[in-house]
């Protein structure tokens, strides 16, 4: 691994660097990602990654350099499957607008989307990532990666409520030596069911204080805004910074002297002292779907994620009418001043083009250049995959407006080229009478962006007209043009 040292002061505290070098076209580093933003935005439990020396290929094609990645990462492109798809597919299909492989324009489609990108990344994903993303999430960190990355903001990852001590972004000699900085169960320190050890979001003392960098959060402050700011990167993720600890996280063993309320008021005081290390750059935490007065939090930070919108990922089944709502009304409150991020994770997503709609138009009845979507296939959730899906490049100009709610409890958006519906129950059918001549969105293929860079999707429109039937825990994209 190629290791350039340099020397940054920062807070009046000189500090070692270490960038973590570049083999020929793959990105190395060790990654343990927890979220899926910027996929972001996985489950958490991503396998530590050792990287050994790869054979390096020239794609003809293509003319890059890439890797061999085993079958199962790189999947298929998608099918439209009745059986999956309640809202019927159409029997004749206009396909008005193409959008294999190519790339969008920023800040003309109606998505803002985001990605992560890991040690394996080719320079086709690249440019593919820096033509669709509008933000980056990375636990890479060298001047490389910054260079490469053009165009999408490009985020820092960082867990704060536990950490690996593969993590080359920390000096775990230091925090070794130093226990205060664990949470402990019966004296001995407590491993997460990630495979990480939990830290103590309450350790923090005065940044004046001379043993300040002897605890985890004056610790966690001062070297990620070191790193950031000598890579210039444009953020950081806070991942795991729920405000309550559930006991399943940690096998039951709770830390000793564990408390809802000190745990929610040490979570909230951290992330206010680490945005204070970070004045220009976002900062944007993973932990408002705990809820537990998480989003008061939003106060102190530029935004923060909900991880898993719509659907349970261990389960794939629907959270419910009352929790989407939930969401909803919490990215329709924040959004116009905070970043927020959704992330819905389920498997076979790709192929289930219902749950898609219900999720993309569930996003556009609050979205703006401020709400973030990621949608993740379960079935390709390694830290190696870069997801897409054709619904991101949907252009309906913008918004006239905030959501309403009918009567029968349908949620409507209307926008200058369409018309977003989306019925969150669990039972009743509700139907639409459009005003005019409507074509429905639907998206083919999608899903895997392979090494080479060639991703196939596309976005196909179906003529509609009189009542429109909308079936439970579904959405429909109506284009007026």
């Amino acid at each position: 691994m190629n290791g350039s040292k340099s020397s940054i002061s920062y807070r009046g505290k000189p500090r070692e660097m270490h960038s973590q070098g570049i083999q020929g076209n793959i990105l190395e580093l060790p990654v343990h990602e927890e979220s899926d933003m910027i996929y972001a935005f996985t489950l958490k439990a991503t396998p530590r990654v050792i990287l050994t020396i790869f054979l390096i290929l020239v794609a003809i094609s293509a003319c890059i350099t890439t890797i061999p990645v085993p079958r199962a990462t790189l999947g298929t492109t998608a099918t439209l499957k009745s059986a999956n798809n309640p809202v019927a597919p159409p029997t004749t299909v206009e396909t008005l607008t193409s959008t294999l492989g190519s790339p969008r324009t920023l800040g003309e489609r109606s998505f803002t989307v985001a990605t992560r990108i890991s040690s394996n990344v080719t320079k086709a994903q690249v440019d593919f990532v820096n033509s669709h993303y509008d933000y980056v999430m990375t636990s890479l960190l060298s001047q490389e990666v910054r260079d490469r990355i053009q165009g999408p903001q490009l985020v820092l990852y960082r867990s704060i409520q536990g950490t690996w001590t593969d993590f080359h972004q920390l000096d775990w000699e230091h925090i070794n030596a130093h226990e205060n900085m664990f949470c402990h169960h019966r004296g001995a320190r407590i491993l997460t069911i990630w495979g990480s050890w939990l830290m103590d979001s309450n350790d923090m003392v005065d940044p004046g204080n001379p043993d300040a960098m002897n605890h985890w959060i004056n610790y966690y402050a001062v070297t990620a805004a070191e790193q950031i700011y000598q890579y210039d990167y444009d953020g950081l993720f806070i991942d795991s910074a729920s405000h309550r600890l559930g006991s399943g996280a940690v096998r039951g063993k709770m830390p000793d002297d564990y408390d809802d309320e000190r745990w929610r008021q040490g979570r909230a005081s951290s992330l206010e002292f680490i945005k204070s290390y970070l004045p220009d750059k976002s900062v944007i935490f993973n932990g408002l779907h705990c809820q537990a007065g998480a989003e008061k939090s939003l106060a102190y930070t530029d935004g923060g994620m909900w991880e898993v919108f719509a659907f349970n990922p261990s389960t794939g089944a629907y959270w419910g009418a009352e929790k989407w709502q939930d969401v909803i009304e919490l990215a329709e409150r924040n959004r116009k001043e905070k970043i927020i991020v959704l992330v819905s994770k389920k498997t076979g997503l790709t192929e289930d083009v219902q749950a898609r709609m219900f999720i993309a138009a569930s996003y556009l009845l609050v979205s703006n250049e401020n709400v973030i979507l990621s949608m993740v296939d379960l079935d390709y959730n390694g830290p190696k995959t870069i997801l897409y899906y054709p619904e991101y490049d949907l252009r309906l100009g913008k918004a006239i407006g905030s959501y309403t709610v009918s009567e029968q409890g349908l949620f409507v958006r209307q926008f200058e080229e369409g018309i977003v519906l989306v019925n969150p129950g669990e039972s009743k059918t509700l139907i639409f009478v459009p005003d005019g001549d409507y074509k429905r969105v639907v998206p083919v293929g999608g899903g895997v962006v392979p090494p080479t860079g060639v991703w196939k999707g596309f976005i196909a429109y179906e003529s509609v007209g009189g009542e429109i039937k909308i079936p439970p825990m579904s959405g429909m994209i109506l284009r007026n043009r």
